[in-house]
Order: structure tokens, then sequence, then C-alpha cells
């Protein structure tokens, strides 16, 4: 007669139904698996970005005095605004008139400014004038627009300017035409070329912005 020791009775019942709880993989029910939807995204080529302006010149160079105006309205048109809004706050009563004359008196002292200090610049004169005044005239004209009412700010800016800024070639050739003078004449010379030119650009722009507020007036009348 065969003994069964404890060990075996503890471990008996385990097997069993370990052995009656196994089944083939066939008899096992098939349970559905959800796997992720693949989307498929069709890859486009990233759009170029142009983070400069002088990568900007080099793609399109026929383009060049579109680009630096569109580069002086984003640099500057923001600056005319907070001027326009401070002037009106601090001059509730001031006329649109009053303003344009107040900017003009600002910007062509301005100028002048600049213009004597362009002439300082020893070899580099031309280029420091030709740069001062056409800054100067650019700040002229947004301001301008601000008064009259226009988001100096917008791209429509850049076609003003390209209207109505000086290109700088009246300072520049005043300088070479005196490049042989004292410093003290070529200094006085630039400072008054300067404040005749913005004041020809303010008659300009200020008569522009007069006449394309009329014509707005009357298109919506």
């Amino acid at each position: 007669m065969t003994q069964v020791t404890p060990a075996q009775v503890a471990t008996e019942p385990a097997s069993t139904e370990s052995a009656a709880g196994a089944q083939h993989p066939a008899d096992q029910p098939e349970t559905e698996v959800t796997r992720p939807a693949l989307r498929v995204v069709k890859a486009h080529p990233a759009p170029r970005r142009v983070d400069s302006i002088g990568e900007q010149l080099l793609a399109e160079p026929s383009r060049t005095p579109e680009i630096l105006a569109q580069a002086l309205v984003q640099a500057l048109g923001p600056r005319a605004q907070t001027w326009t809004d401070h002037a009106r706050s601090t001059y509730p009563t001031a006329s649109r008139d009053a303003l344009a004359r107040l900017a003009v008196q600002r910007f062509t002292r301005s100028a002048g400014l600049r213009g004597g200090a362009g002439a300082l610049a020893g070899p580099y004169a031309p280029v420091a004038l030709g740069a001062a005044t056409v800054i100067t005239h650019a700040e002229l004209v947004l301001h301008l627009a601000a008064i009259h009412g226009l988001d100096p700010t917008a791209p429509e800016r850049a076609a003003d300017l390209l209207r109505l800024v000086s290109p700088g070639v009246g300072p520049v050739l005043g300088w070479a035409a005196l490049s042989l003078a004292t410093p003290g004449v070529r200094l006085l010379t630039a400072f008054l070329s300067a404040r005749t030119t913005t004041e020809m650009v303010a008659v300009r722009a200020r008569r522009f912005y007069a006449e394309s507020q009329v014509s707005q007036e009357s298109g919506r009348s």
C-alpha cells in the first residue's frame, strides 16, 4: 500500500486545478484587440522663412525699395502711433492741422541736427546724410499718416513712403559739391539742406493725406 505524504496531499489539488484550468489556445475565446488608427500625413515642404532684411534683399534684389520701405514701416510705425496718441491726450482740443504743424516742427529740427551730424562723418558723409534724410522723412510721413487717422503700421504705408520720401539724393549731391569747402560751410549747408528737404516732404505728405481723406469722405457719402 502506497503512503501519501502530507506534501503530496497539499500539492495534488493545485496541480489538478492547474490541469483543469489549462485550455488549448484554440479553445480560448478570441478577444478583439483595438489598435490605434494610423493617420497618414502627407509631407509638405516647410515654407522658407526669411529672417532678415539682408536675406530678403539677396533673394529679391529687384524689390530693394519696397523691402526697405516695409522695414521702415515696421520699425517706425509703432513709434508714430504712440507719439500721436500721446499728443492727442496732451492737447485734446488741438486740431489735426495743429498736430501736423507740431510734427513738422519736430522733424524739421531733427533733420537739421541729423544733417549736421552727418556732415561730420568724414569720407562717409554721403552715406550718413542719405540715411539720416530717409529715416527722418519716413518718420515724418508716418506721423502725418497717424495724425490723419491712418494706421502708420499698415503695409499700405510702405507705398506712401515710396511716393513721398526723398531718397536723399539732394543732400548727397550737396555734399559732393561742397566737399572742398571748409568744415564750417559743410556743416551749415548740410543743416539747412536737411531742413529744407524735410519741409518739402511735409508739404507733399500733408497735401497727399488731406486729399486722400477728402476722397474717402466723399466716397462714404
